[in-house]
């Protein structure tokens, strides 16, 4: 993958910093779903927060990411029926392209069905979902983010 033309990370980091003043951010945990290299997790890092968990099924992206240093736990699953990983108030992010949600066979009709009852459940609530074109080469994304609620 060309990193230089991946906006994907900075994109969503971006979004993350708009939500969390700059002196709460040490404070507030954010899993970072999907999590691939942890490219999301270092630009996080780099904008002050310290509180980064990471979700990806891949062994291979895990070992990748382990290598940047700023994730505190690091779960090798898919995001479950139960994000209880994520303490009240925390943020859950995802990004991809939005051409996965149709092309590939995981998430296409899957993956936002699934958010969506998450968020019917009463476990998190949609906080910004917004297409952003061009976030790889020519490639649009699609940025997810979530706040865990209490019961």
């Amino acid at each position: 993958m060309d990193c230089a033309n991946y906006r994907g990370p900075l994109i969503a980091a971006d979004y993350v910093t708009q939500m969390v003043p700059e002196d709460r951010r040490q404070h507030v945990r954010v899993m970072d779903i999907a999590a691939g290299t942890g490219a999301i997790g270092l630009e996080l890092h780099k904008k002050g927060f310290t509180n980064i968990d990471a979700l990806d099924p891949s062994e291979g992206m895990l070992k990748v990411l382990k290598e940047t240093g700023v994730y505190n736990l690091i779960y090798q699953e898919f995001i479950s029926q139960d994000p209880t990983t994520i303490p009240e108030g925390g943020l859950v992010i995802i990004v991809t392209g939005v051409n996965y949600l149709t092309a590939v066979e995981a998430y296409k009709d899957k993956l936002e069905p699934h958010m969506e009852r998450l968020e019917q459940q009463g476990l998190w609530h949609k906080v910004v979902r917004t297409v952003v074109p061009n976030y790889f080469v020519e490639i649009d994304g699609v940025v997810y983010i979530y706040r865990v609620v209490s019961d």
